[in-house]
């Protein structure tokens, strides 16, 4: 497994990972499938580029089985942020997801960040285990995922 930036050419299959994810975990994600497939080719084309932060794959000779970006929110400058961290099935268990986090830490210390953040859904008690275990805290903070869902995120994080 190797964990990289994804290349600006590769956003073809970084949208297909992508749509991937939304389709099997669609309660993990602040977009849906059906948002994210509507998108044009020049929105995807940034999405894999983003301006002031890393977006991730994880790859293996079968090719990506994982995904994550890092950034600043809009309301928490000075914070880095975990985005659309993502594991496939097959994948899961088997150290990507922590390659994957370790990373994104890496970028946002290199980038002067002090602490860091993501955002859960409260009933993925994995991805909160996986969390907790790596140091985020629960900082209180709720949010509903998305309009259309009464599924709610919880704010963890911790410091760099």
């Amino acid at each position: 497994m190797e964990i990289r930036r994804i290349r600006p050419d590769e956003w073809h299959a970084y949208r297909e990972l992508r749509l991937r994810a939304l389709a099997t975990d669609p309660d993990a994600f602040g977009d849906s499938w059906e948002h994210a497939s509507a998108r044009s080719d020049a929105d995807w084309q940034r999405y894999a580029d983003p301006t002031g932060g890393i977006a991730l794959v994880a790859t293996t000779q079968d090719g990506f089985v994982g995904m994550a970006k890092g950034g600043t929110p809009d309301t928490r400058p000075g914070t880095a942020a975990v985005y659309g961290m993502w594991v496939a099935p097959e994948a899961r268990r088997s150290g990507v997801a922590a390659a994957l986090l370790d990373a994104i830490e890496a970028w946002a210390r290199d980038a002067g960040y002090g602490t860091i953040g993501l955002g859960v859904n409260t009933v993925n008690e994995s991805a909160t285990r996986l969390y907790a275990a790596r140091g985020y805290t629960d900082t209180g903070e709720r949010h509903r995922l998305r309009d259309d869902s009464d599924l709610v995120i919880q704010i963890m994080s911790r410091p760099l």
